[in-house]
């Protein structure tokens, strides 16, 4: 195992180049294709039997592949559009994400470098470690697509109906930046798109007509007073405002995307009722000051992922603290929302873990990544597949 473990640090500069070639193929929620295709052909050239479903994922499995395996997997899609081009600035480069400043050294810097290149890389690199292995016939790959936004894990969705992932013993995604950390709780949402809408008109000429744009912020100031608890931490966005045509017309549709997450299904549940409530106040206020025009605002869930839980007991949780321990981590249990929620609400035991090094401003075009020290999370996350492979 000591051979194995070793091999990530002498191959440090061959993953870097494969994570900045992952990064460059374009490959936003939807619109997967081309990256998905690069992984695919990657896990074939190791010798694994490899497959995409209806929508999109790819799928790898040992030629003798035991069952109930152990799902190794990450995300393919980011949250940037095909409008933004991606080319990686390197240290001493000039960086054209942050106003041409110099990249600082060990620093890469990219939209999505990390997220999702890193977790793309690393079950790349572990596959091909383990290929030769005992454990290599327990481990299955995915990488996923339509974990970000709007995608609301559709990929991982489909793949917990499947056989396979029903059978999974355990589900591992590589999707955050802290080394330390197991997320372990996952953190549910409800996102929705509301429409205020009317007939529009003339601002002048028309004035005293309903204006949806005043009943989007009478509903949005409202929605910014709400108390929700610290623990279970809950909390609010309004993310997008769009609407109107011209600054001398009445809009004939104003909306905006709301987000509402919590640790806590009951919590959550609270907080999507009393949205509801203030969507309804936002109109009926404007109603009572502007009613002609008025037509009903148009509300439409556009995400809804599962809170759960994989307790601190599970096999896969204490496996994973025993690794980070052997890499003198000390473990964290934390929250967020991954391709983990997924498997929680389909009853498989499920974790995400760290791609290792340093990054962040994930989900910006100043996202950044340092690859320095990724070595030990690769050992982590192999520590742990090595330690459920072995068990009974």
């Amino acid at each position: 195992m000591s051979a194995l473990l070793d091999s990530f640090e002498a191959m440090a500069d061959e993953i870097l180049e494969e994570q900045i070639a992952i990064c460059e193929i374009p490959a936003p929620t939807g619109e997967e294709q081309d990256r998905a295709r690069y992984i695919q052909r990657e896990l074939a050239a190791i010798g694994l039997q490899v497959r995409t479903d209806e929508v999109g994922n790819v799928i790898a499995q040992h030629p003798a592949a035991a069952g109930n395996p152990i799902v190794l997997s990450a995300h393919l899609d980011t949250v940037f559009g095909s409008e933004q081009s991606v080319v990686v600035a390197r240290p001493g480069d000039r960086n054209p994400y942050r106003n041409s400043e110099i990249v600082p050294e060990h620093e890469f810097h990219a939209p999505g470098i990390s997220d999702a290149a890193a977790g793309l890389v690393a079950i790349l690199t572990i596959a091909r470690a383990l290929r030769a292995s005992s454990a290599a016939e327990h481990v299955s790959y995915v990488a996923t697509v339509g974990e970000e936004g709007r995608g609301d894990l559709r990929g991982a969705r489909l793949f917990f109906e499947s056989p396979l992932g029903r059978s999974a013993r355990a589900f591992i995604t590589i999707d955050h930046s802290d080394p330390a950390a197991i997320v372990n709780s996952g953190i549910g949402s409800r996102r929705y798109n509301v429409q205020y809408r009317s007939s529009g008109g003339h601002s002048w000429a028309h004035f005293g007509r309903y204006n949806p744009a005043f009943a989007l912020a009478a509903a949005a100031d409202r929605l910014a007073d709400i108390r929700v608890p610290r623990n279970p931490r809950t909390t609010y966005n309004v993310g997008v405002v769009q609407g109107g045509e011209t600054v001398n017309a009445i809009p004939e549709v104003a909306q905006m995307d709301i987000d509402l997450r919590s640790e806590s299904p009951s919590e959550l549940g609270q907080l999507d009722q009393d949205v509801q409530e203030i969507i309804r106040y936002g109109h009926q206020r404007e109603q009572r000051r502007r009613g002609k025009g008025a037509l009903d605002p148009g509300v439409t869930k556009i995400g809804d992922r599962p809170a759960g839980l994989t307790p601190v007991e599970s096999e896969l949780v204490q496996a994973a603290q025993r690794s980070l321990e052997a890499e003198d981590l000390q473990p964290r249990l934390i929250a967020a929302s991954t391709d983990a929620n997924a498997a929680i609400s389909a009853g498989v035991p499920a974790v995400a873990m760290s791609w290792g090094g340093r990054s962040d401003n994930q989900h910006s075009i100043r996202e950044w990544f340092d690859p320095t020290d990724r070595s030990r999370s690769l050992r982590v996350i192999t520590r742990i597949l090595l330690d459920l492979a072995a068990s009974p």
